[in-house]
């Protein structure tokens, strides 16, 4: 239960503080909308363009030779390699190359007004350039270009060097620095004399910020298995530029992609033509011996053995062919040590061991019938060798005319209408709670740089100082203190006028404690006081001398403040003259300069009841010395005897000395105290020098608490506790 009350009590707390800080927290919150909307308004619409693009794993589907040479130079697709090769400075490049992207041209206008007032008007300053070439030493280096009255422009370089006057839409050649610069302007709009700053990026520069800008995800992946379909999105203030740069992306691609598939097929191409007249020649030798042997040897048919022999030993002369051929493309790439050099040997050892053995049993036949055989067999072998070299030159050349990579676009980009940022509504939302967080930071810190003492229990527990009474603020007393800055008529008591407001009720509790504190106390003088001017020493001394009084008690409240004392006011009267001072200065009996208080606050009854009052006087340029003659004490004395209570108005003690005088005299002191004004350490003073004296110190008053609340209805005093009943 313990826990409960405290999480209460610190929630109610933490509401209160925020209810005080209300007017900060509001202001804080609107100026961060005022800024959010300002924000929104101005802030550059940013839009997406998307597309799809679809790489494929192709499967060479030509002659089993055609197969094996292309399979050295092709590798599976991957779509983690192809999203490299989209962000690779090869496409990059060659985008920024092909739209200029390298190229910025700006408007020089004024640095917030002129660029609100561009994104108003429709004929806004613009410059588009179609192509800039200049040496790459150059590039980073700021031109500027002026329009000019009959629609032509100046260019200038740095430190406004001129280069050359040109018309948008045509080539203009310049020279600086002693290099060829060359300039053609698309699109020119502005009013003449319009400045325009010109400059070609780093292209590294300009290829990092366009990759920042491409983003690339694979769609549609199960599992570990790849789809092959990428999506690529720009976002860019540009819609129309963003597409056209996204699109421009897809066909580098796809064409670096041809490219690269049309340098595979051409170098395996460029190899088979260099073999074509070797072969060719070899084929004629080979034909040439076989009818030069038959001519001398008359018509030789072939055994069928023979026949056998002759195809076993055509079908492995031919493998053992193609075997060297794809051996020697592979020491194009590979050494002569790798793994798949290796095995192509080995499978070329295997096959000339059974050419071998064809050729020992071929030695059985009669010689006449080897010879026409091993004559037939060399010729058949190069004949199909060179026919087959034939058909892959063939279908190379085919596959070259109708190239068109492994990849295809299925969604080109399309620019779009609605932007995407800023979000409005989520952004004047963010605003919204960094307002408040703000607003909120603001409170906390204004309450940590706030030294004022807002909760009595610290005065009890730092100070061992009891508290009397916790006197919440009153809204009726304003309108109260009007009246006596503007000396009107009549008394101006709170617990005159307003006898059921909560700050009456407080000082009717002081007065129930006083009744008990003081009821065997010989000094009957009571000193109220507090560490400085202006928190409610007067308006609890008068008010509570009214309630006394009330009572039935014969009470004397006395203007102690001799260096601006204005108690007088509270009880109606128009002027000082006749108080205390006239009686310290020996001029006046005290007894003739009390003034009777009325009962009636109204002021329309005579009768007279225990209450006096007693003013400053007339001002005298000496109060402390006053103040510490005889008659002062004798003056104390006296009055004590002859009331029940003698409150007497003191000045604050910080300031001056006149109330550590006074002190001295009185059997009592109560400290004023008002909320959130005074550091501990100022109480802690006014109790030390009080306490040096050896002056009792009866307690603290904790005034003019601020409530808190939502309405009439509802009020909450932070660490104190006030209702109506």
């Amino acid at each position: 239960m313990e826990a409960e009350k405290v999480g209460e009590l610190n929630l109610s707390e933490l509401f209160a503080n925020l209810w005080e800080g209300r007017y900060l927290l509001v202001g804080t919150v609107v100026l961060f909308l005022i800024f959010g909307a300002l924000y929104a308004w101005r802030a550059t619409p940013i839009y997406q363009v998307d597309a799809l693009l679809q790489t494929e794993t192709q499967k060479a589907g030509g002659p089993t030779g055609v197969n094996r040479m292309e399979g050295l130079f092709s590798e599976p697709t991957v779509a983690i390699g192809e999203i490299e090769i989209l962000r690779s400075n090869l496409v990059l490049g060659r985008t920024v190359e092909a739209l200029g992207l390298d190229v910025v041209a700006q408007p020089v206008l004024t640095p917030i007004i002129g660029k609100l007032l561009a994104n108003w008007k429709s004929n806004a300053p613009k410059l588009e350039i179609e192509s800039l070439v200049i040496p790459n030493y150059l590039r980073g280096v700021p031109f500027q270009l002026t329009l000019l009255q009959d629609g032509t422009y100046r260019w200038a370089g740095p430190e406004n060097a001129p280069i050359a006057n040109g018309k948008p839409g045509q080539w203009v050649n310049g020279i600086y620095g002693g290099e060829l610069l060359r300039l053609k302007v698309r699109h020119l709009v502005g009013k003449p004399g319009q400045k325009f700053d010109l400059v070609q990026r780093p292209m590294l520069d300009a290829i990092n910020d366009l990759r920042l800008l491409l983003q690339i995800e694979e769609r549609g992946r199960n599992a570990n298995v790849s789809s092959n379909l990428l999506a690529l999105s720009l976002e860019v203030p540009e819609p129309q530029r963003g597409a056209e740069t996204l699109n421009e992306i897809l066909n580098q691609y796809v064409g670096q992609s041809v490219e690269k598939k049309e340098g595979d097929s051409s170098k395996t191409l460029k190899l088979l033509e260099e073999q074509r007249p070797g072969l060719q020649a070899a084929l004629a030798e080979a034909e040439n011996r076989l009818n030069q042997f038959r001519s001398r040897s008359g018509s030789v048919d072939i055994a069928l053995e023979g026949g056998l022999y002759l195809q076993q030993g055509s079908n492995l002369g031919a493998q053992i062919t193609a075997l060297k051929q794809k051996k020697a493309e592979l020491l194009r790439t590979y050494n002569e040590n790798a793994d798949v050099v290796t095995t192509v040997n080995d499978q070329i050892d295997k096959l000339q061991t059974e050419a071998n053995q064809v050729n020992y049993r071929l030695r059985t036949l009669p010689q006449t019938q080897q010879e026409v055989v091993r004559l037939s067999r060399d010729v058949q072998v190069k004949t199909e060798l060179y026919t087959a070299l034939l058909n892959n030159i063939q279908q190379l050349q085919n596959t070259l005319a109708g190239e068109v990579g492994n990849a295809r676009v299925v969604d080109k980009a399309i620019p779009s209408s609605d932007p995407i940022a800023p979000k409005k509504k989520m952004l004047m939302g963010l605003f919204l709670f960094l307002g408040l967080l703000a607003g909120t930071g603001l409170i906390a810190l204004q309450r940590i740089l706030r030294r004022g003492i807002e909760d009595h229990r610290i005065i009890e527990a730092k100070l061992g100082l009891p508290v009397l009474v916790t006197i919440p603020h009153s809204d009726a007393q304003p309108e109260l203190d009007r009246a006596i800055r503007d000396r009107s008529e009549g008394i101006h008591l709170l617990t005159a006028l307003h006898t059921d407001d909560l700050a009456a009720e407080s000082l009717r509790s002081l007065r129930t404690m006083l009744h008990f504190a003081m009821k065997d106390v010989t000094n009957r003088a009571i000193m109220i006081t507090g560490p400085s001017a202006a928190i409610g020493k007067s308006f609890v001394s008068s008010n509570l001398a009214f309630i006394l009084a009330l009572n039935g008690s014969r009470v004397l409240v006395v203007d102690g403040d001799l260096r601006r004392g204005n108690l007088h006011h509270y009880f109606g009267r128009k002027n000082r003259i006749g108080g205390l001072s006239e009686v310290l200065s020996g001029r006046q009996d005290w007894r003739t300069v009390i003034h009777p208080v009325l009962r009636d606050a109204s002021g329309d009854s005579t009768e007279v009841f225990g209450l006096h009052f007693m003013s400053t006087g007339i001002l005298p340029p000496n109060p402390s010395e006053l103040l510490m003659t005889n008659r002062f004490v004798k003056f104390v004395a006296e009055v004590s005897a002859a009331y029940d209570f003698v409150i007497i108005d003191a000045p604050p003690l910080l300031p001056v000395t006149d109330a550590a005088i006074i002190s001295a005299q009185v059997g009592n002191v109560i400290l004023v105290a008002k909320y959130g004004q005074h550091p501990l350490d100022e109480l802690r003073t006014c109790q030390q020098r009080l306490e040096s004296l050896g002056v009792p110190i009866l307690g603290c008053v904790f005034n003019d608490i601020t409530a808190i609340g939502l309405g009439s209805q509802y009020r909450y005093y932070k660490y104190a506790y006030h209702q109506k009943y």
